[in-house]
């Protein structure tokens, strides 16, 4: 952990953690970069995320500071037996103090340590150059695939790693 940086851990997202998600998930620049840049109705949010919390195919995590304020979120879909595609959010109001690769990798770490992963897929908006900075910063590669407005970065993450 570099000096100066805020710790984060990772829980589990829990049901109770709808409106929080919604919120982050609604917010006009998270919208921005989505593949899909309609705002969410409550209802239908509170049954997708009853839908991720019951998959086995999917890990939804919370990241905390210490004093257990939320600072974003990460998910982990599954894609086939060894790829994960990863998404990632930081809440509006704790933009600008770098803590998605510090979400990212607390993500990354929590993916390990309960699948096995394999490699871990990013899609992200080509014209989202902070995303496309912190994915590579984190050892992301450019994948073929790209689709639209998006750009595929890879990145094999194996139990062991870091």
């Amino acid at each position: 952990m570099t000096e100066g940086r805020p710790r984060l851990r990772l829980r589990p997202a829990v049901e109770a953690d709808a409106e929080l998600l919604l919120r982050w998930r609604n917010d006009p620049v998270t919208r921005r970069w989505s593949r899909n840049s309609d705002e969410v109705a409550l209802d239908d949010h509170v049954r997708w995320l009853r839908g991720v919390l019951a998959s086995d195919d999917r890990v939804l995590f919370v990241a905390e500071e210490p004093e257990a304020t939320p600072v974003g979120t990460v998910r982990f879909d599954r894609l086939d037996a060894h790829e994960w595609e990863v998404s990632i959010a930081v809440a509006p109001e704790h933009r600008g103090r770098r803590l998605a690769g510090l979400v990212l990798a607390e993500g990354e770490r929590e993916l390990r340590r309960r699948r096995s992963p394999g490699t871990v897929l990013a899609t992200v908006h080509r014209d989202n150059a902070a995303s496309v900075a912190l994915f590579r910063s984190a050892g992301y590669e450019f994948a073929d695939g790209d689709a639209d407005d998006f750009l595929l970065l890879r990145k094999a993450v194996a139990l062991g790693d870091g």
